[in-house]
């Protein structure tokens, strides 16, 4: 007798492989679903004002301030402008890391 395994166990071997392949290729579809719409809600400003209203008013605000403190002399205004952008943008940032931190470790599980 030889060695060689028969077509039946080659044809089912084929099946089992081509069932794994399926599984796993739905399972990364599914995970690079998930991270692109979590990277375009992170992406979309709407999203975020939703999500940090009161972040995204004193943005807004500090921006007004700072553009109307620039078309007269107010260095005050102007100076109180550009600091609550800043925050509001810092903030922000910090934010916009943290969610890309856990999409990372979503992605990463098993």
């Amino acid at each position: 007798m030889s060695d060689r395994p028969s077509n039946a166990d080659i044809e089912r071997t084929k099946r089992e492989l081509r069932l794994r392949i399926g599984r796993q290729r739905r399972l990364i579809d599914g995970r690079l679903r998930s991270v692109r719409d979590r990277g375009t809600r992170l992406l979309s400003w709407r999203a975020c004002v939703e999500s940090f209203p009161g972040t995204a008013v004193v943005a807004a605000l500090g921006a007004g301030l700072a553009i109307s403190a620039g078309l007269k002399p107010h260095r005050l205004a102007r100076w109180l402008g550009l600091r609550m952008v800043r925050r509001a943008a810092d903030r922000a940032g910090r934010i916009a890391w943290h969610e890309l931190e856990q999409i990372w470790a979503d992605s990463s599980k098993s």
